[in-house]
Parts: C-alpha cells; structure tokens; sequence
C-alpha cells in the first residue's frame, strides 16, 4: 500500500514537472530544455519565419538575433567578451578623447577589467595613430583576448615588418 502511494506520487510529480519544462530541439538538432510557458517572441528577428531563432549556435545560447547587446560565450574558453553595446561605448568614450596619450592609458585601463576578440582588438588598434602605441597595445591586450589562435590577424595593421616579427616573437614566447 505504502509502495503504490509512493509510486502514484512519484508518477504525478514527473507528470507536473514535464509539463513545465517542453524538450526541444533547435533548428540544428541541439536540444535543450525550456519552459512550457513561452513568452511571446518578436516575429521580425532576423532569421525567422516563426518568432524561434534559426540560427546554428548551440542551443541559441550565442544567438543574439534580437538581442545585439547579450554577451558572446566561448565555451571551450568559459570566458565572456565584451558586449556589442559594451564595446560602442568604449569606443565612443575614447574618440572623445584629444591626447593619443590619454586614450592609451584609458583604453589599457578598460582592457585589464574586460576580455575581447580579435575582431575587437583589431578595431581598438585601429583607434591609434603611432606604431609605437598598437604594438604596446596588441601584446597588452594579448592577456585579455579568448581567441588568441586568430591574433595573427592583427600583423596587417602594422606598417613597419619589425612590428610584425616584434609581435609574433612576443606571442611565441607568451606564457
């Protein structure tokens, strides 16, 4: 007796929480749980037909259709980059700036608190005038950035060949 009532609220209680949680899977076959009760999603979010992102992200975890300011998540890193929104601002507070010198150290000041691409480091580097400066900056931000496999990118932004080698050297022996 004292069995069958365990087992019949056993049953009730797997029966209660599938019905809050729906198994589905995305467009790419990722599947993941998420709440029965679904809040009405916007029906003109780039990539979809039905309001559902159709993306090929896991589990649209790294969808931002619909939202350009959610934070990129490099699983293989578990780190998070500056935000789309995020990384505006700062570029927006550094052009306001007159002096090469006082956007350098504010810009070294923001990369010590933050963790960027090297998308991002591109774009930062090309904020400045002086060889001098992007060279500094690239191995300084070389700390901060999740997809150093593609800082290679980067050599292109230098004019001077010495800069290139300068930078590379810096990368091998990085530890």
């Amino acid at each position: 007796m004292m069995t069958s009532k365990f087992l019949l609220s056993f049953c009730l209680m797997v029966i209660s929480f599938n019905s809050l949680l729906a198994y589905n899977t995305s467009g790419n076959g990722s599947r993941y749980f998420s709440s029965a009760i679904d809040l009405q999603r916007n029906e003109s979010d780039p990539g979809s037909t039905d309001g559902h992102c159709t993306c090929t992200c896991d589990a649209c975890r790294n969808c931002s259709h619909g939202n350009p300011d959610k934070e990129t998540y490099y699983e293989e890193y578990n780190f998070r980059v500056m935000s789309s929104r995020d990384f505006a601002d700062f570029k927006k507070l550094i052009a306001d700036r007159t002096f090469e010198t006082t956007k350098f150290d504010m810009t070294k000041s923001v990369i010590d608190n933050n963790l960027f691409t090297t998308d991002q480091v591109r774009e930062i580097l090309s904020w400045f005038v002086f060889e001098s400066n992007k060279i500094e900056l690239a191995k300084y931000t070389f700390k901060n950035t999740v997809d150093r496999n593609n800082y290679y990118k980067l050599y292109d932004i230098f004019v001077f060949e010495s800069n290139v080698v300068e930078l590379d050297n810096y990368i091998k022996n990085y530890r």
